[in-house]
């Protein structure tokens, strides 16, 4: 049995600082056109910290370039666009944030036979096709060179997830709670595809096939895409998608939780409209309210997969030989064979030099993960201490 926690009041403070991050660095709401803008400060009731005008005054700008550009692609690509086809079926990589599914997603696409949408690409879903030719290198000049929260490399040419072409057009995500993180928490909900209405089922569908096509007509390759949110959106995604594919990742959760903890607090501080005013208590209740709602649709949905449909891997033997778990990756879910990019991803990965945040994790916060996340280390292989 696992320990109770002690007193929330005992649990270390916050304390992670987001790597340095320019002003002028892009936001995630920097792709949005006017209206998406304007509902999501209006949603909350404009309740912007004063120090965050300037960055609202900018994403404002950008809005209205967006509201200019996105026509154009429409009208120079649209027809183009919506009778692209998909090459074939999307492999979609999924897991909780933090458990390397960044990695596994870099690494697959060195991979020439699949593609995968870019920072660029994903931050300025309405017309990538038509300003990328010169926005894109003015963009990647402006951006720092790591993540906010870890020593991940950041360029515009990096594969990114899906989500965030998502969270730009305006469709139904959890990561619209970074945006005013002190207001009441529902955003969540969007973990479980299946607690979504008829209209944002809709909506979303709409928008990841638009965005699919868009890719495919730039890339005209498989897509290899990757999103934690997508972990519980299994069932939606093989309906929109027949034939589609899944990878998922698992990590500890003494690391995972830890470092979700660092996420959430350093991009608040980067991408948020307000000083966020949470405690370690909450911000851990929320990771826990996630995981859950996230992990009981990916188990109602992981039942009705073959095995040829997902695999799985754990983030720990993944660094331990990565071209060893792509090969088991691709073997198992009847994909071209990796042997021509084995070596590709083998240099890769040594060359990153493959480190970790060194996070801290004391006895009190130790409790809590064994209580909340008893369920996942005992489905993925993991033991309490």
């Amino acid at each position: 049995m696992p320990d109770l926690p002690p007193s929330e009041s005992a649990l270390p403070k916050l304390a992670y600082k987001a790597n340095w991050y320019p002003p002028w660095g892009p936001r995630f709401w920097n792709g949005m056109r006017i209206g998406t803008f304007w509902n999501l400060l209006r949603e909350n009731k404009f309740r912007i910290h004063p120090t965050r005008y300037p960055m609202t005054a900018l994403v404002s700008f950008c809005s209205v370039l967006n509201s200019c550009a996105a026509p154009i692609q429409s009208t120079l690509l649209g027809s183009k666009i919506n009778n692209t086809e998909l090459v074939a079926p999307p492999i979609f990589i999924i897991g909780h944030w933090r458990s390397g599914t960044t990695l596994l997603h870099e690494l697959i696409s060195l991979d020439e036979n699949f593609a995968s949408p870019n920072n660029f690409d994903t931050f300025i879903p309405h017309h990538f096709l038509v300003t990328g030719w010169f926005a894109e290198p003015i963009i990647d000049l402006l951006m720092p060179r790591t993540r906010p929260m870890d020593n991940m490399r950041l360029k515009t040419g990096l594969p990114q997830e899906d989500e965030f072409a998502l969270l730009s057009m305006g469709g139904p995500t959890a990561y619209k709670r970074v945006a005013f993180p002190n207001e009441t928490l529902k955003h969540h909900r969007c973990l479980d595809g299946d607690s979504l209405t008829a209209d944002e089922t809709t909506l979303t569908r709409d928008q990841l096939k638009s965005f699919f096509k868009a890719i495919t007509y730039k890339y005209k390759k498989r897509l290899i895409l990757k999103s934690p949110p997508h972990t519980g959106r299994i069932q939606q995604l093989r309906e929109w998608f027949p034939g589609c594919k899944f990878i998922h990742l698992a990590r500890h959760p003494y690391k995972v939780v830890p470092s979700t903890l660092r996420l959430w607090q350093t991009i608040d501080q980067v991408q948020s409209f307000q000083i966020a005013k949470y405690d370690t208590a909450k911000l851990l209740q929320y990771v826990k309210t996630c995981k859950d709602t996230m992990y009981a649709a990916y188990n109602r949905h992981r039942e009705l997969l073959s095995e040829n449909e997902i695999a799985h891997v754990n983030f720990e033997d993944l660094v331990d030989d990565p071209v060893r778990e792509v090969s088991r990756i691709y073997r198992q879910l009847e994909i071209d064979d990796p042997t021509t990019v084995a070596k590709k991803m083998e240099q890769n990965f040594r060359s990153r030099k493959h480190k970790t945040n060194q996070l801290d994790l004391d006895e009190v916060l130790r409790s809590h993960i064994n209580r909340d996340w008893q369920d996942y280390m005992q489905q993925f292989g993991y033991d309490s201490v």
